[in-house]
């Protein structure tokens, strides 16, 4: 069986640059990449996954399907916060711009 990858941790920066001792990254305190989250994100889903694959055998059949249910409910509650973020962000670039006008006509 392959080993089983482990997510990376948010402070570490996982490859999308590095993070000072504030939490920052590219510059803008208490941000990281959108791409950064994601791989997280699915890092960490898959990681939940394989440690619910495991721990099933051991329970009974209404346990099963408790867990199954509530880890479907956080994988899909944190799926669609991340889909919200992405559709955000596609618009965060106008807003920006918006904002950039305002202060130059101040």
């Amino acid at each position: 069986m392959a080993p089983t990858p482990t997510p990376i941790p948010l402070e570490s920066g996982s490859g999308a640059g590095t993070m000072d001792s504030v939490g920052s990254m590219g510059g803008q305190m208490g941000t990281i990449s959108l791409g950064a989250l994601i791989q997280y994100i699915n890092q960490r889903t898959y990681s939940d996954l394989l440690n619910l694959a495991e721990i099933l055998p051991r329970k009974s059949d209404m346990e099963k399907k408790v867990d199954i249910v509530q880890y479907a409910q956080r994988t899909r509650q944190l799926y669609v916060r991340l889909l919200a973020l992405v559709k955000w962000a596609a618009s965060a670039s106008k807003v920006d711009k918006c904002c950039a006008h305002m202060t130059d006509c101040h």
